[in-house]
């Protein structure tokens, strides 16, 4: 999806303008998500984090960076995540993924004392079940939008 980088991306230094602006690469456009949808990522040990955006070929979502996480992730090319919504019914497990992006936010307060990261993923070799299952979820966020 993002060519052959083999490497994280780093967006938070990124800024569109006139000359070089931003162009959305990803192949399907991604929704935001309305439910309380969680994933849980196999850093060793594993991480939680909440999806913010979703699509049929890939997700965002963020999470605290505690015990440096996001260096975890950095040195990791692709990750296997389960994706859950609590008391929804919704479970998929040991999807597997490629990272293709990560931001860095900013603390919420000078006080707090780990930041929020935002990373990008995109879906890979999912079964039938995983991928019926994801483009379900995709679909509800699609009509709750409109």
């Amino acid at each position: 999806m993002y060519g052959n980088t083999n490497e994280l991306r780093d967006t938070a230094s990124l800024k569109p303008n006139s000359q070089c602006p931003l162009q959305n690469r990803r192949k399907d456009d991604r929704v935001s998500v309305m439910d309380i949808l969680y994933v849980i990522i196999d850093t060793k040990p594993q991480t939680m984090g909440q999806v913010v955006e979703i699509s049929s070929t890939g997700m965002a979502f963020t999470f605290v960076d505690i015990d440096d996480v996001s260096k975890r992730l950095a040195q990791k090319d692709t990750l296997t995540l389960d994706l859950f919504a609590g008391g929804k019914g919704f479970f998929v497990k040991d999807v597997s993924c490629r990272l293709v992006s990560k931001i860095e936010k900013v603390s919420p307060s000078p006080a707090a004392s780990h930041s929020i990261n935002r990373v990008g993923v995109e879906f890979e070799g999912l079964s039938v079940p995983q991928q019926v299952q994801i483009n379900q979820l995709v679909r509800r966020h699609n009509l709750s939008e409109v």
